[in-house]
Formats: structure tokens, sequence, C-alpha cells
């Protein structure tokens, strides 16, 4: 039992506020919009990091695509790419170890989170690498698809354990194959719901920005060619299509809305990973014994 009880150790004796049960579908719902809007600040705060990196990196991108020799914005792209993937995570990192926080009432700052994160990162990387190695390598071919959907979920929660226990990247996997056994279609079904909510809120504002933002005069493109065309310019419009100041703005509207919406599908996948504690390990009980 010690070995999952990271989060147990080295905290207040502050009795839990929020009550620690099995949560149905409507409660983890109900829950990561919950948490998500009583710590706005610091959910906040922790997505600033990735807005104002992410916002530096594009622009320097951009500024340099405008100068550069086509070998070097190639080179340039890679390492844009990959900074861009370091950032994320390690933001997505942060903001599901201050959400376990926040769910079982323990005072946490974003430097704490984002300390614990960047502490963790090296492993939480390798058990990304692995779960896309083998999901990714499955959907490659049509008769995989299957089998990678499965493994997406049967090891999906890999980045709770190795952030909250301090296990290994391939204890990882395993440590989620253990807590999703038995319950496959149940974490598949929420995983799928909170998915699907992140997209659809971050789609209708990505959305209804772009319209306004071209209504405006401040986005407005070459005529486009086709519908695929017409989608690329409302989502991913180039620097040379709309200058510099619509690109900017554009980009700032994007960001913004992207930093938005990392917290919920982040919460939502915290709050999963404790009710299968909760109905597998009795963590409940746990969590009361060490309090």
């Amino acid at each position: 039992m010690q070995e999952h009880n990271h989060l147990a150790q080295g905290h207040s004796n502050e009795t839990p506020r929020t009550p620690l049960q099995p949560m149905d579908f409507t409660d983890i719902l109900d829950g990561m919009f919950s948490l998500y809007r009583s710590h706005f600040r610091l959910f906040l705060k922790i997505v600033a990091v990735y807005f104002v990196l992410e916002f530096g990196i594009e622009l320097t991108f951009a500024y340099f695509t405008t100068l550069a020799a086509s070998s070097v914005i190639v080179l340039m792209s890679g390492f844009t790419f990959i900074a861009t993937a370091v950032i994320s995570i390690l933001v997505t990192a942060g903001l599901m170890y201050a959400s376990a926080h926040v769910y079982l009432s323990r005072e946490i700052t974003p430097e704490t989170a984002l300390q614990r994160a960047w502490q963790r990162f090296w492993t939480y990387l390798g058990s990304a690498i692995l779960w896309a190695f083998v999901v990714v390598g499955l959907a490659v071919t049509v008769i995989g698809i299957p089998f990678s959907i499965y493994f997406s979920v049967r090891w999906g929660l890999y980045s709770l354990p190795v952030l909250f226990e301090g296990t290994t990247a391939r204890n990882a996997l395993r440590r989620s194959t253990d807590l999703v056994k038995g319950s496959w279609w149940r974490v598949f079904g929420i995983m799928l719901a909170i998915s699907l909510i992140s997209f659809m809120i971050y789609f209708i504002l990505e959305v209804s920005s772009g319209f306004l933002l071209s209504w405006m005069g401040v986005a407005e493109a070459e005529e486009p060619t086709g519908l695929l065309d017409t989608l690329r310019q409302l989502f991913v419009p180039t620097l040379s299509e709309i200058g510099w100041f619509s690109y900017v703005v554009r980009r700032l509207v994007t960001l913004c809305i992207s930093a938005f919406t990392m917290p919920i599908g982040a919460i939502g996948s915290t709050l999963l990973y404790f009710d299968l504690r909760i109905r597998k390990e009795a963590f409940d009980i746990e969590m009361r014994v060490t309090d």
C-alpha cells in the first residue's frame, strides 16, 4: 500500500473536504467543471506558462521563416515541434498534479505543481513514448486499429502513477492496466466523453473567434480554393496570408482558447484515476487512516 501512497505523505493533517467515494459518469463530469471553476486561478497560472512560452516560440519561428532559407526553416520546424511538445507535456503534468491536490483539498501552488512535473518529466516522457509507440504503431494498419484503441485505454492512465506514485515508465503502464482491468468499457466511455467535451468547447470557441475576427477584418486572407482550404485558413492561417498584425492577434486568441481548455482533460483524467483507486484499492479508507 505504501508504494501507491505518495500523495498521502508529507502533508498537513487536515481532513480532505472533498468526499472520497466512488463516482459515476455524471459525478466525474460534474466534478471536472466544479474543480476547474473553484480553482480557476490556480489552473490559469499553470497554463500561463504554456501560453507565454508557446507564443514566444511561434512568433520567433514565424519571424525567421520570413528571412531564413528553406533548409533552415526545416530545422527550425523540428525544433519548434520538440519545444512545443516539451512545454505541453510539462504543463499537462503540472495540471494533473495540481488537480490531485485540489481533489484532496490540499494546498498547492502553481510553482510546486510545475516543479513536480519537471522532476518526473523524463519518466513521464518515457511512458508517453512507450504508449505512443504501441498505440500509433498498431493504428498504422486497418486491422490494428481495434487493438490500438484497446491499448490506448488500457494504458491511458499511465501519467497519473508517474506523477503521484513515483513509479517507473514501464511500471506506469502496468499500473494503468491494473486499474483499468475489469472496467475497460466504462473507462473508455468516460475518456471518450472527456475528450469530446474538451474538443467541442475548443472547436466552438475557435470557430466563433475565427468568424468574429474575420468579420472585424482582423484575419482576412486570400480567397480560399475549397472547403479544406477554408478550414485551414480559419484555424491556422499563415503569416503570408494575413500579415503580421492579424497573425499575432489570431495566434493570441487561439493560444488563449487552447490554454483555457487544457485543464479540462487533465482534471477529468485525475478524477477517473482516483475513482478507480477508490473502487479497487479502498483509497478513501487509506486516506482517512493516513490523515
